[in-house]
């Protein structure tokens, strides 16, 4: 059951960061060719929660205001609350776009009659 933590919003984010990195190293192979299945679910699953959080970060800057949540802006007037709360819409339709083609892949993988164990030729 997942337990609401916004106090540790910004640990929380540097382990799934940290737990990501390893992921990524160690998926160069995959030992168990049946874990490939599950990976994927997991995966899948992760991205979904990325981009809920992607998509609430966005629409939480869209509710913020000059005044109350920041003092101005700095800069040449590129950059601002609204610009980051497009940016980061654009980034939750990408991930749910990345989601499903996941999704899809674990559907294809699971009809494959993984080994264990790889076979040795």
């Amino acid at each position: 059951m997942a337990i609401n933590e916004e106090q540790r919003q910004l640990e929380i984010a540097a382990e799934v960061e940290e737990l990501a990195r390893t992921l990524a190293h160690s998926t160069r192979d995959v030992p168990h060719p049946r874990d490939s299945y599950r990976l994927l679910g997991e995966l899948g699953a992760t991205i979904d929660h990325l981009a809920q959080v992607i998509d609430q970060l966005g629409k939480w800057h869209s509710r913020t205001e000059d005044g109350t949540h920041y003092d101005g802006e700095d800069g040449d007037g590129t950059g601002s609350a609204r610009a980051a709360a497009d940016e980061l819409t654009t980034a939750a339709n990408m991930l749910r776009l990345a989601s499903s083609h996941v999704h899809r892949a674990h559907g294809h993988n699971g009809v494959v009659r993984w080994y264990q164990e790889p076979q040795e030729s």
